[in-house]
């Protein structure tokens, strides 16, 4: 029964009337109740509650407070015009079923969990929306779709279609969409994915929808490239701030032809130098670099190659660099590493930049050499050699160096460590006599 809502009062389906969802909760919290966040009947993914009493089931907006704290909570979602109860169990995760004397569950799912093997697909399409949603229901029509045919897969689909949007944003009935796609036949695939469309920028940005459109993404490429591209055009910067869209931004530029990926790497270019700070959006950039042409790489890396500097320090942008050092061109290259070469000694003592340095001397050719010259090029205290010994990620640099150079430089390296004496016998500095060999006891000073 659909609660009222008449001046800002709620009206129960027993008459009760409550100004606020914290006083509704005061009112039935003794009493056996089922809240859970779910899917909107008028929208589907549009966030609200429902609750359930011992007087009937009502719909409530979105605003309950937290009741997440409860450790014996039962609650009900809606799903494809289906009542579905769940458990929130010790482990703080949803999904958990059990038993409750308020709530009929299905026998064909009481059967799966017996481990009842004459539990027929038959039978569990007739009520797919409780196995579907329940963890050990979700595995075994996996499991069965996984052992058969296509044949199975689409009869499956059949009963899962009108319910596609529903399945996706749920923890388990989500890795039944994924399953139907990667195993139903190419039509019947585009046909399930095509129930996405309208819906993918939503589902997206939800933690369990983002994993089926990365699936679609991956097994449908040429059924999503115009939906993409119609739905997500102008909000992939927004998407790429999403802890679960950034995902499926990845996914489009990993498996869709260039052209279908153009708007992606247009949005990304004006706002680069942002995005390879972020959090997510410096994986972004990485898929570029691997995936992309050389005239969309240069576009997109134009302005962070301006910044290379900052960026080389930065907690996020390093990452970006690391990947111009290993998939970018020549030029690129060259480029980051003369920045590196400018002030080895500052880099290379630096907590972010000094895996950029570790990762120039691996992937790009000759620059380990280059790297010691610069090392090398000045001595005394305030030396670079001095500087990286000293410094807490400096030293791995100097580690690493001595592990993998020539007889000669480490001979060079080894006698320039011991004059400094003093850095080598007091903090991080200690941590390269192993690596010095005979003579590691004669330091200068002593």
């Amino acid at each position: 029964v659909p609660i009222e809502v008449q001046q800002s009062v709620m009206v129960g389906p027993d008459g009760t009337e409550w100004s606020d969802a914290s006083s509704m909760m005061t009112d039935y919290q003794q009493q056996q109740m089922w809240y859970a966040p779910m899917t909107s009947l008028a929208s589907p993914m549009e966030p609200v509650f429902m609750v359930a009493i011992p007087t009937g089931p009502f719909m409530m907006p979105a605003g309950m407070p937290s009741v997440s704290d409860m450790d014996d909570a039962w609650y009900d979602q809606y799903y494809g015009g289906h009542w579905v109860a769940g458990h929130h169990g010790e482990n703080g995760r949803w999904g958990n079923w059990r038993r409750n004397e308020g709530y009929q569950v299905s026998p064909v799912l009481r059967r799966i969990w017996d481990a009842d093997e004459n539990v027929t697909l038959a039978e569990v399409l007739d009520v797919l929306m409780d196995v579907a949603l329940d963890r050990a229901g979700a595995a075994w029509i996996c499991e069965r779709v996984a052992d058969g045919d296509q044949t199975t897969a689409e009869y499956v689909m059949f009963g899962a279609q009108p319910h596609v949007l529903a399945l996706a944003v749920h923890e388990f009935g989500r890795e039944v969409v994924t399953a139907l796609i990667e195993r139903a036949s190419p039509d019947t695939a585009n046909n399930l994915v095509s129930q996405l469309f309208g819906h993918l920028l939503d589902l997206s940005r939800h933690p369990h929808g983002c994993r089926v459109v990365q699936h679609a993404i991956e097994h449908c490429p040429k059924e999503l490239q115009g939906p993409i591209q119609e739905e997500l055009r102008g909000e992939v910067v927004s998407c790429i701030e999403s802890a679960h869209a950034n995902f499926v931004i990845q996914k489009c530029i990993q498996s869709l032809p260039r052209l279908a990926t153009q708007f992606i790497v247009q949005e990304v270019s004006e706002q680069a130098v942002y995005l390879a700070r972020h959090r997510f959006g410096c994986r972004v950039h990485q898929r570029i670099l691997e995936h992309a042409s050389e005239s969309d790489v240069k576009s997109v890396l134009a302005e962070v190659m301006r910044s290379r500097n900052p960026l080389t320090c930065d907690e996020f942008g390093n990452y970006v660099v690391q990947h111009i050092l290993e998939f970018g061109s020549s030029d690129l290259q060259e480029a980051v590493v003369k920045t590196l070469l400018s002030d080895i000694g500052g880099f290379g003592s630096h907590k972010h930049s000094s895996n950029v340095v570790e990762k120039a001397m691996a992937v790009v050719p000759g620059a380990r050499d280059r790297v010691i010259d610069a090392i090398l090029a000045h001595r005394g205290a305030r030396s670079p050699l001095a500087a990286l010994a000293a410094s807490k990620y400096g030293n791995f640099v100097i580690q690493h160096i001595l592990e993998d150079c020539t007889i000669g430089q480490k001979q060079e390296l080894g006698d320039r460590l011991r004059a400094l004496g003093s850095v080598l016998r007091r903090g991080f500095g200690k941590h390269l006599l192993p690596l010095l060999g005979k003579g590691e006891t004669r330091l200068g000073g002593q």
